[in-house]
């Protein structure tokens, strides 16, 4: 980059500041000559303008209407012609009053640099600085393809990166994980750049800005990772940017085709694991062969129009699972709950899902079974459900509105309802420890320190009023329920 104050520099121009200094830093991109008193049209931005002020009246309105065009156009600056057989021999005071006011730099040409002299250095210097930053972009290229086969070649990448660029650049899973960055890369921009909300059905090879930050998407057919780069360049380093993204995606690419055979193998022996009637022999030897060594492991089944892309993000967050595609939906062994649950939220966020119970290697097909039944579950709750919430009353109470749950309590109570307060209170909770020691007196008694008369008198009493024969097992449960949903939604 050239700027004015660059132009005014070179002692073979000769030229003079005028007025404008605050504007010296501006860039300049070209050398243009024009005569109009209006030229804004045929502007782009970063020329330096010349003119000898032929037709420009030299008084301050017009003088400040020009400029301010010229300033509107984005000029980098304005040059005016001085000398033997041209209007001025002197810089105006008009202008020059005009350019201070409005900020442009105004430079004088003396007699004996001809404009041609002018333009000629301005697109020679931008040439040879082209030049240059091309040959470093060429020198930063070699470096990144020296390093492309190194044994860590991702890692190694970023760090020849890192010594011929300031710009950061990191390098993300498809779930938002970090996976590698240029050494020394500022906390905050990490976190910056794991937060980026990536796009799990992104089309491969595309990007896009967010905030300062340029996102690549690595990936044929799916998001396999993403590279955050720093949208700040210098022009090296954005002519490098692009070979630095090709190679990161190269060994991205080859790492997953790599990769491929162990989660084939891996999910063919999930799939025979889930097997019914899997001899404990087997399945321990069968866990084994894919270094699975815990007593328990749970089975997650979530449903989802993409399953193979779910399951590829799941095989990347969940660190010694296994992982297979069934149909529509993708199932999932793993061995601590806490990871398991985790992976779900992080990238099965509003997919229906459902997991199953801790079993051991040779019975996963039960937890399996489990999970599937849960998926309809989940879908109308909107929320992952576990098998242990699926042996609770209260799971069948969330499915029903809370209207209909509060009617239903509400209906099978009434009776109890019209008691005296503390009358009302006393029955219901001797009720709810009779019917949580099943019917059995003295452990009820025990519970609520009283006589064993006494409970049952006053379960006589519910009998009565409820009309609940409490001998008959559908009677006792209408009463749990009603107990349980008014737990649930209380009044």
């Amino acid at each position: 980059m050239i700027t004015v104050g660059d132009v005014v520099a070179d002692r073979s121009l000769n030229l003079q500041l005028a007025a404008g200094a605050d504007g010296l830093g501006r860039e300049v991109t070209s050398a243009h000559v024009s005569e109009l008193t209006s030229p804004g049209d045929w502007l782009r931005g970063g020329e330096l303008l010349m003119t000898v002020g032929l037709l420009l009246p030299m008084k301050q309105p017009e003088c400040q209407a020009y400029l301010s065009e010229c300033a509107a156009a984005g000029v980098a600056g304005v040059a005016l012609g001085l000398g033997h057989g041209l209007p001025y021999q002197e810089c105006p005071d008009a202008l020059r009053a005009a350019a201070q006011e409005i900020g442009v730099p105004l430079l004088m040409v003396p007699d004996e640099t001809p404009f041609i002299a002018v333009t000629k250095w301005v697109f020679e210097t931008i040439a040879t600085q082209e030049r240059r930053d091309l040959q470093a972009a060429m020198e930063i290229n070699r470096r990144l393809t020296a390093v492309a086969t190194s044994a860590a070649p991702l890692q190694a990448l970023l760090a020849a990166w890192a010594e011929a660029s300031d710009t950061p650049c990191v390098v993300c899973d498809s779930g938002g994980g970090l996976m590698a960055a240029t050494p020394g890369t500022d906390a905050e921009v990490l976190e910056q750049a794991c937060r980026i909300p990536f796009h799990p059905h992104a089309a491969g090879g595309g990007w896009s800005m967010v905030g300062d930050f340029e996102v690549h998407t690595v990936g044929a057919e799916m998001p396999l990772a993403y590279v955050v780069l720093g949208a700040d360049m210098n022009v090296t380093s954005r002519s490098s940017s692009t070979v630095l993204i090709s190679l990161v995606a190269l060994d991205i690419e080859r790492r997953n085709l790599s990769d491929q055979p162990e989660r084939r193998r891996r999910g063919q022996v999930f799939a025979q694991l889930l097997r019914p009637g899997m001899k404990h022999e087997r399945a321990r030897h069968l866990a084994a062969s894919v270094d699975l060594s815990g007593e328990h492991y749970q089975v997650a089944v979530i449903a989802s129009e993409d399953a193979d892309a779910l399951a590829f993000r799941m095989h990347l967050g969940l660190d010694g699972g296994l992982v297979r595609v069934q149909g529509a939906t993708v199932e999932i062994a793993h061995g601590d709950p806490a990871t398991l649950m985790d992976a779900l939220i992080a990238h099965a966020t509003g997919l229906p899902a459902g997991i199953g119970a801790p079993t051991a290697p040779e019975t996963l097909a039960v937890s399996a079974m489990q999970a599937r039944s849960l998926l309809p579950i989940s879908e109308h709750l909107g929320r992952v459900v576990t098998a242990s919430e699926g042996e609770t009353v209260s799971l069948l109470l969330a499915l029903g509105t809370p209207e209909v749950i509060r009617g239903f309590s509400n209906a099978v109570l009434a009776p109890l309802d019209h008691l005296d307060p503390r009358d009302r209170l006393e029955l219901l909770r001797t009720l709810e420890q009779w019917l949580r020691a099943n019917g059995a007196w003295d452990p009820a008694a025990h519970r609520l320190s009283l006589h064993r008369n006494t409970v049952r008198n006053r379960i006589d009493r519910i009998a009565a009023l409820t009309g609940r024969r409490l001998d008959d097992g559908d009677d006792r449960m209408e009463l749990w329920l009603a107990l349980k949903a008014r737990a649930a939604l209380p009044q």
